[in-house]
């Protein structure tokens, strides 16, 4: 077997197999002097930000060389690509603004193509800046191939330490005739001396931070000065060790964690990180399954103390933090906070990591540049017991026009500000809001409320200069806040709040609210709420009843773009608290529905809509959340979710109604996977607000009498467990045309014999019918065209054209029931399926014809099925699943005719859940009691609850 000089095996190489079935892609690349020898070898990505969009990837040629070195060096052959990204400074306070956060989404598709539209084995990206780096991690969690990233480096110091951010409130004053614009123009030659990201932990430098805490850098190269020779050691090194990954197999899914996740958020308190973060850490979890949330962020930041003295709060420059010790100090700082034992693109842990560093020079080499500026470490990264801020930065806010949340970087605003009622001043565009800045229109004690600036309403642009000339104002930044749905720079500080979902453009309540309007921030409560109507304190009820006259009168405006990707970014892109995300990685093609802004209250115990008024969640906290059946084996998964959230779980084996009744009547949130949760159970529930179900289908849930009770319902997508059901379909399809149970049969009988009962028929060019082209059935239609089949498809839901495209027949029922020679049932369970495989249509199949269900059982009728298959109406039929559901009978025994039959192969309805699937539904189960009953819109919900959104 040929092997390279590093010990591949290269038919294991993704690579060398697609050689053997592409043969122009060879001489594609010998046309780049591609020689033979680099074609046999592993085929890394070198994809960079590289252009000439801003000072931060300027400087990348010499480190896309060094990369490209490091894996010659190590024997593989480097492929060179490029994506580069818009500066957000640049586009700063102009519509270009709107493009930036979109523009993370796009740079990762191109990654994404560029690393899987090619024959790559593994991937070094290098990046370094505000979207570039989020960009570059998502491309890495969604791609799955082995992967490094070399983070871009940061300037040097400007004299007087002065930097970039701080001439938008000198901009200002200019502007105000108050500062002549030669000074300015003096500070702007110098205010970027070098290359590199700026030199404030903006969003630049907390991206390269967290590619640091997440295990997908190599230690200690976050933040390096560009213009040092470490940074191109750094490349080269990045460029050696991928190999060594590809060769290990080592891929991102083993490194990227939900604790390596929360290694990161912990290391985003300690650095006091930016709050971009929120939106860009979540959407790299979702593509690996994991569910981390904005209170998420808040619950770790209150645990971790702020030790970087770091500016734009802090004193010191990031190149100062670097020489300090850098991430791994702070992590050696905080580590009884960390997990450890998460594993690295270095092959070892964390904590592995961290030693090694410990006892070398590591630390040596850096501080000896800080003894030439004569500080202290300590002064830049503070020890714990002397912290910059007692807690990490970031908290998250709810309240009433903020029920989704909302974030403040709460250790950057002044103490007299962290509780604060004021006057709102609103405005529909942050240029209103600069406009009326300038003419010194806002007031000491306003609350600025600056909207439809979210995802949908305008591409969520950053509203830095607001907040930046608020923060640098004497007077209005310790007596003023901002509040807005759209989002700031890293670099923001003071009493700016963002991020409120719902947004405006959704019908969040922040596009109700008025002038003059009584808004309450409080900080310590958690709270951002409306507490008076025009200037007048106002009771709960009565601001309940204003709100919901207001939503009755409330229009959307026009959409401000229509065409083009903030056109699509308007129409699809998910909220600020779910990381506002272009292309969310839900496996059905759809995101999920907008959950509407919850119904208000009225006072009286009711909502304004009739329904039940639902329990705030500090009402809830400490409550029971009941499992009502499982067959796991044990509820660690659960329990650590539910706990870690302040509730109680309860795990219980129902069997019956009456059995869920009485383990879950005071429960504030039920679990189910078979047990039936009906009418009776809902109307004995007292304190219920979610019923989350194992799984994609709720039959077993009576979802109106739910909603009626204001009960959130919530499903898993079909994503959990795609892979697994359309193997599995497969598996018993082929298991049932190649008689594999019957020929075991008779071979355990003694019958050595190649034929048993009817002979083979070849399956190429036979019929292979869907029911169904969902996400699993497309899975199962692509891995049963290389068979040779006809792909034949009934689903009066899809398009005929988009079957057609994916080479399929569009046919009726009809002809799909008396055409196929294979039947393939992967329809849901509604009233028009269930018993829709009953004697009339099982007659009407072909008497060759082998039926496979990996729907639910109760879509064929197992009577019925028995008749077929005994008196030769069919020739077999494969099932995952019977009529009766075994799995939700008290005592079921196996007793069906159908088991009495060999030409009948029958296997549990979960056969082909895997680990890693089954691990996953449990915790999107999980997730979303926690998400629901902490006053978060579910991701997957199955009724509305709340007040409609106007669209």
């Amino acid at each position: 077997m040929p092997r390279s000089n590093m010990g591949f095996d290269r038919k294991q190489l993704h690579s060398q197999y697609l050689r053997t079935i592409n043969f122009q892609g060879d001489a594609l690349r010998m046309g780049m002097n591609w020689t033979e020898e680099d074609l046999g070898k592993p085929q890394i990505l070198v994809d960079s930000a590289y252009g000439m969009g801003h000072p931060g990837t300027f400087h990348f040629r010499p480190l896309i060389e060094e990369i490209s070195n490091g894996v010659f060096e190590a024997g593989a052959k480097p492929g060179v690509f490029y994506v580069s990204d818009i500066c957000d400074g640049v586009a700063q306070a102009t519509s270009g603004m709107s493009y930036s956060l979109v523009s993370r989404d796009v740079m990762a598709a191109m990654v994404e193509i560029h690393a899987l539209g090619h024959p790559h084995d593994g991937m070094v990206l290098l990046s370094g800046n505000d979207k570039s780096v989020p960009a570059h991690h998502v491309a890495i969690a969604r791609c799955k191939l082995p992967a490094i990233h070399v983070p871009g480096g940061t300037q040097l110091n400007a004299p007087d330490y002065f930097t970039s951010n701080k001439l938008w409130p000198f901009g200002m004053e200019v502007d105000r005739g108050r500062k002549p614009h030669e000074e300015m123009f003096e500070r702007q030659k110098n205010a970027c001396p070098t290359c590199g990201a700026c030199q404030f932990m903006g969003s630049a430098s907390t991206g390269q931070v967290l590619s640091e805490a997440l295990g997908l850098a190599l230690p200690g190269s976050a933040l390096v000065p560009a213009p040092l020779s470490m940074l191109l050691r750094y490349a080269r090194a990045a460029g050696k060790q991928i190999v060594e990954l590809v060769r290990m197999g080592l891929t991102p899914d083993k490194i990227l964690t939900r604790e390596a996740f929360e290694n990161a958020v912990a290391v985003h308190a300690a650095v006091g990180g930016s709050t971009n973060a929120l939106l860009h850490l979540p959407a790299v979890a979702r593509e690996l399954g994991i569910e981390l949330t904005i209170d998420d962020f808040d619950r770790i930041h209150r645990r971790v103390p702020v030790l970087a003295n770091v500016k734009t709060t802090g004193r010191y420059p990031v190149e100062y933090f670097y020489y300090a010790g850098g991430v791994p100090k702070v992590m050696m700082a905080i580590s009884d906070l960390l997990h450890l034992d998460c594993m690295t693109v270095t092959g070892k842990t964390v904590g592995e990591n961290l030693e090694e560093i410990r006892h070398s020079y590591f630390f040596e080499e850096r501080l000896g540049y800080l003894r030439n500026y004569k500080i202290e470490p300590t002064e830049i990264i503070r020890p714990r017991a002397e912290p910059f801020a007692a807690e990490g930065g970031i908290a998250i806010l709810r309240g009433n026009i903020a029920p989704g949340g909302a974030m403040i970087k709460s250790f950057t605003v002044p103490k007299e500000m962290h509780v604060h009622t004021g006057p709102a001043r609103v405005f529909d565009t942050e240029q209103a809001c600069l406009d009326a800045l300038r003419r010194s229109a806002i007031k000491p004690g306003d609350v600025m409320v600056i909207r439809y600036e979210g995802p949908r309403g305008n591409g969520m642009p950053e509203m830095y200069f607001a907040s930046a000339v608020l923060a640098a104002d004497p007077v209005l930044g310790h007596t003023t806040a901002l509040v807005t749905d759209g989002r700031y720079s890293g670099a923001m500080k003071g009493p700016s709040i963002g991020h409120v979902s719902p947004e405006a453009a959704d019908g969040g309540p922040i596009a109700l609210v008025e002038d003059g309007d009584l808004i309450e921030l409080d900080i310590p409560d958690r709270r951002l709420a409306m507490v008076g109507i025009h200037g007048r304190r106002a009771a709960e009820d009565e601001i309940a009843r204003a709100l919901a006259d207001r939503r009755s009168r409330w229009t959307p405006p026009p959409p401000r773009h229509s065409t083009g990707i903030l056109g699509l970014f308007s129409r699809v892109a998910t909220d600020a608290a779910s990381g506002a995300e272009l292309t969310p990685p839900h496996l059905n093609g759809h995101a999920p529905p907008k959950q509407p802004a919850p119904a208000r209250g009225n006072g009286n115990g009711h909502r304004t809509d009739g329904r039940p008024q639902r329990a705030s969640s500090l009402e809830l906290r400490g409550g029971r959340v009941v499992i009502a059946d499982y067959d796991f084996g044990d509820v660690d998964v659960e329990r650590r979710i539910i706990e870690r959230a302040g509730f109680e779980l309860v795990a219980a084996q129902c069997k019956s109604e009456n059995d869920v009744i009485a383990a879950a009547r005071d429960a504030v949130g039920v679990i189910t996977q078979y047990a039936r949760v009906g009418a009776r159970a809902v109307a004995a529930f007292t304190r219920c607000q979610v019923i989350a179900r194992y799984g994609t289908g709720v039959d077993i849930v009576d979802v109106e009498a739910a909603t009626r009770r204001g009960i959130q319902i919530t499903n898993a997508p079909s994503d959990w467990c795609a892979d697994e059901v359309a193997d599995h379909a497969i598996a018993l399809w082929l298991a049932a045309v190649r008689k594999i149970t019957q020929y075991d049969s008779a071979t355990r009988r003694g019958e050595w014999q190649w034929q048993t009962g009817q002979p083979i028929h070849r399956m190429r060019g036979r019929v292979f019918g869907l029911l169904s082209f969902g996400a699993i059935a497309r899975g199962i239609a692509e891995r049963a065209k290389p068979f040779g089949i006809e792909l034949w498809v009934h689903d009066p839901f899809v398009d005929p054209d988009e079957i057609a495209r994916q080479g399929g027949r569009p046919v009726s029922f009809d002809d799909l029931v008396r055409g196929s020679d294979y039947l393939v049932i992967q329809a849901p369970l509604t009233p028009e399926t269930r018993a829709l495989f009953d004697e009339k249509v099982l007659r009407a199949m072909k008497p060759t014809a082998i039926l496979v269900n990996t729907a639910r059982g109760p879509i064929v009728v197992d009577a019925a099925l028995h008749r077929a298959l005994e008196e030769g109406w069919i020739a077999a039929a494969a099932l995952d699943d019977l009529e009766e559901e075994p799995a939700k009978r008290l005592d079921w025994q196996p007793t069906n005719p159908l088991f009495e039959l060999d030409n009948a192969i029958i296997t549990p309805h979960a056969a082909y859940y895997s680990d890693e699937a089954v691990r996953s539904v449990r915790e999107i189960a999980a997730n979303e009691v926690v998400r629901v009953l902490t006053g978060q819109h579910p991701l997957s919900p199955v009724n509305f609850v709340g007040a409609e959104v106007h669209h």
